[in-house]
């Protein structure tokens, strides 16, 4: 309760005309942490007739959500583990502040419980696949969007998730996550050369590219799958020619499967980029350019 009537004190102070003051009050407000966000949002409803408060108090509410954002963004990139799972979300709830992370997983475990009913261990990778396809792209009808600039909708996995249409990154963590989730060997690999899609390695787990003999620079990679494309099977072979036509370097890194770390990282750069082709939306490139900055600490 005390709490409470220091907070509305100070909210009452937060018109007040000299700067500095209001300048104070707000930062006093949002140290305070996320224990006053529900407070906050209660009083928002009060003063919907005074839109410089109410815009001041949804200030301080996104403050308080992207302080406690950058350090669960720190945690993670400091983490043993780094889940990719965890990576995605974090990403989506800049956006999404209310977001669970059950929510987003339960999304997942829809597309999960439908491509498990129709795998089974007797298939060859190929046709898992295939299978995987047949599920992910015509069953629940996912597509990349066919514009020229995406929007940053376009790359939060939770809205692509609604509304099945997404750039390529997030059709391909999507896809990744899915698959990893049924302890299938699929992994992002975030091509680092311009216009170039990503795609999602496919590793070999039963030493069949001894068999197949597609070169010696596979990396382990059996075949990638091109999210862009419905999920075309690319042989390894073909993307490094692909590569030396369009005279791209071609390195060992290129075409193997991206630590979490730099895919969820290039996932936020990817975002910045979107919202500084679309002037609306640039408000926006000061923040992510502090969470990009954490993964080179």
């Amino acid at each position: 309760m005390r709490v409470n009537e220091s907070i509305n004190a100070l909210v009452e102070l937060l018109d007040d005309p000299d700067e500095v003051v209001s300048t104070h009050v707000q930062s006093k407000i949002v140290e305070q942490g996320e224990k006053v966000i529900p407070y906050l949002e209660k009083l928002q409803d009060r003063f919907l007739d005074n839109p410089q408060k109410s815009e001041r108090i949804d200030q301080m509410i996104h403050s308080i959500h992207f302080k406690v954002l950058k350090k669960s963004f720190s945690n993670w990139v400091n983490s043993e583990e780094k889940l990719l799972l965890e990576g995605v979300y974090l990403v989506c709830k800049y956006q999404y502040p209310d977001l669970t992370i059950c929510e987003l997983n339960n999304k997942l475990l829809e597309i999960k419980q439908a491509v498990w009913l129709e795998i089974n261990p007797k298939q060859t990778s190929f046709e898992t696949i295939k299978v995987f396809n047949r599920i992910f792209f015509d069953h629940f009808d996912f597509k990349c969007s066919d514009v020229i600039q995406h929007t940053p909708f376009d790359y939060f996995t939770n809205a692509v998730l609604e509304t099945r249409e997404g750039s390529d990154t997030a059709l391909g963590l999507i896809y990744s996550l899915v698959a990893q989730s049924l302890d299938l060997p699929i992994y992002g690999v975030s091509v680092d050369q311009p216009n170039k899609t990503f795609l999602l390695a496919y590793l070999d787990r039963n030493n069949i590219l001894e068999i197949l003999d597609w070169g010696v620079h596979n990396n382990g990679v059996l075949f990638y799958i091109s999210v862009s494309n419905k999920g075309v099977i690319v042989d390894p072979q073909r993307l490094e020619e692909v590569f030396k036509m369009e005279g791209l370097p071609v390195s060992k890194d290129q075409f193997e499967p991206t630590p979490n770390t730099v895919l969820i990282r290039n996932y936020l750069i990817q975002i910045s980029k979107s919202c500084e082709n679309l002037p609306y939306f640039r408000y926006k490139l000061a923040e992510l350019k502090e969470l990009i900055d954490l993964f080179s600490k």
